[in-house]
């Protein structure tokens, strides 16, 4: 399997365990108990950025090639990648009601803001179970070796990401030692 591939896989693997953690803190939430804002945050502090900036580029690299392969089977795709933005708006959202949830905890039910961050959660499983029903297999029907190497090395070792990746990982280690 191509590089580009395994890397989106695996990528979607940690965003699991960020949304599990994420779900263990909402039940903790709605038991009445504070859940870990730390954590809450640099859950979605993750969120924030590295899909926009590192993940869904390279959904967007090979949807860009399909569509140029097989155009009728990838104009199904719009509104799945499309919803990159609606993630992007809901993880915004969810980053403010964190923070007046921490600093006004009264202000807003917690029945709302436990609301929210179990959409949250939810959207972004739906979506990866959407591209990982969807998306990838159509991408690894149709691209070529040659299509998936030249992807690869747009993505090769030395990038700006493989700096985010090392923190991203140093994250998931010290997240899965609490």
């Amino acid at each position: 399997m191509a590089a580009l591939m395994q890397a989106l896989r695996k990528e979607h693997e940690d965003m699991t365990v960020l949304l599990d953690l994420m779900d263990r803190q909402i039940a903790q939430f709605q038991e009445g108990a504070p859940p870990d804002f730390n954590l809450v945050r640099g859950i979605i502090g993750y969120f924030l950025t590295y899909p926009d900036l590192y993940h869904h580029p390279k959904e967007d690299l090979i949807a860009e090639r399909l569509r140029s392969r097989a155009p009728d089977q990838a104009a199904g795709l719009e509104s799945l990648l499309n919803g990159h933005l609606d993630l992007a708006y809901l993880t915004r959202r969810l980053a403010t009601a964190t923070v007046d949830q921490m600093v006004r905890p009264d202000d807003e039910p917690r029945e709302w803001f436990s609301s929210l961050a179990r959409d949250f959660v939810d959207s972004n499983r739906r979506h990866m179970a959407m591209e990982e029903a969807h998306f990838f297999p159509l991408a690894l029907q149709v691209l070529s070796d040659r299509d998936w190497a030249e992807l690869d090395g747009r993505f090769a070792a030395g990038t700006a990401e493989s700096h985010v990746r090392a923190l991203h990982d140093a994250v998931l280690e010290q997240v899965a030692g609490e």
